[in-house]
């Protein structure tokens, strides 16, 4: 199904996407174990090397500026010094933003590895809802881009750390259909039926099953369409796009179910990955890419990040 012609060169360069979400750090740890800690029955890991990367709805921002589009973010950030980090670099990634500065600290995620091993993950966050005023701050900033800036998407990438609360998610939704903005949203749980009437509803299967109560599986093609369709009815939106993992992704509008299997992949790291099929699927419903076309090349991106740690 690719398609050389469906790409001009550069084709994403004159689009502007906002990204609007719970944004956080991934730290990584590199190094080795080699002996046990004479304290308890725990490996010591001799570190190496650190690296941070951008992650969350920064990380979706970093996928559309890597593949040549402009994209702003707004997110919230702690006043401490991984705001501080967090904040050099976006600038580093060149991503214009408004970060609103809070008493929660920056969400830090740390995966330590030993060699190629993953070994453990530990978290630094603050999950609850953000304050009115912080949430007044927000919305300000995101109506000055609206008035400024000409953009072709906006996605809301949510966590569940604390950005999207109900009003603030109507809020959203009211300023972009005014000014006549498709809305992508990458769901999680807390507020998975808050998102009434968005363009593209982009839930992996984890999440469906969790919010319909159901155990559905990636090769059950007749349940899933039916998944689909009461999602689409739940939430009123035009379209929904479900990643499947191994199982590739499907997709539905007013149109049709469609469906793609996913490509065999020398598979490193998941993390990421269904920022980049968010990203890329922002990109082309900017450039009006009908829905069968932007499932394939999405799920198609989202495949190529696991093939490498980060």
């Amino acid at each position: 199904m690719i398609n050389p012609g469906d790409f001009q060169k550069d084709a994403f360069s004159d689009l502007q996407i906002l990204v609007v979400g719970d944004a956080m750090i991934d730290r990584y740890y590199y190094g080795r174990i080699e002996r046990q800690s004479p304290e308890a029955d725990v490996p010591i890991v001799d570190i190496q090397e650190t690296e941070n990367r951008l992650g969350g709805a920064a990380n979706v921002a970093v996928n559309i500026a890597k593949l040549g589009a402009k994209a702003h973010l707004m997110t919230v950030i702690g006043d401490d010094e991984d705001g501080a980090l967090f904040q050099q670099l976006l600038e580093g990634e060149g991503i214009s933003h408004n970060l609103v500065k809070t008493a929660k600290p920056t969400t830090v995620k740390t995966r330590i590895y030993s060699a190629n091993n993953y070994v453990l993950r530990y978290d630094i966050e603050d999950r609850v809802a953000i304050t009115q005023d912080a949430e007044k701050d927000l919305l300000e900033s995101i109506e000055r881009v609206f008035k400024t800036v000409p953009l072709s998407a906006i996605i809301l990438q949510d966590y569940n750390k604390g950005v999207f609360t109900t009003s603030c998610i109507r809020a959203i939704i009211d300023l972009a259909r005014q000014a006549n903005i498709p809305v992508v949203v990458d769901p999680k749980e807390d507020n998975f039926f808050a998102y009434q009437g968005v363009d593209l509803f982009k839930p992996n299967l984890k999440e469906v099953n969790k919010a319909l109560n159901t155990s559905y599986t990636g090769d059950m093609d007749n349940a899933l369409k039916e998944a689909c369709h009461t999602l689409r009815e739940r939430n009123t939106c035009k379209a929904v796009l479900l990643t499947l993992a191994q199982h590739g992704a499907v997709a539905q509008d007013a149109s049709g179910f469609y469906k793609v299997e996913a490509h065999k992949r020398n598979v490193v790291d998941v993390s990421g990955a269904g920022d980049t099929v968010v990203a890329m699927a922002a990109l082309l419903l900017g450039l009006h890419f009908p829905l069968p076309k932007l499932l394939f090349y999405s799920n198609l991106a989202g495949g190529l990040v696991i093939e490498s740690r980060g």
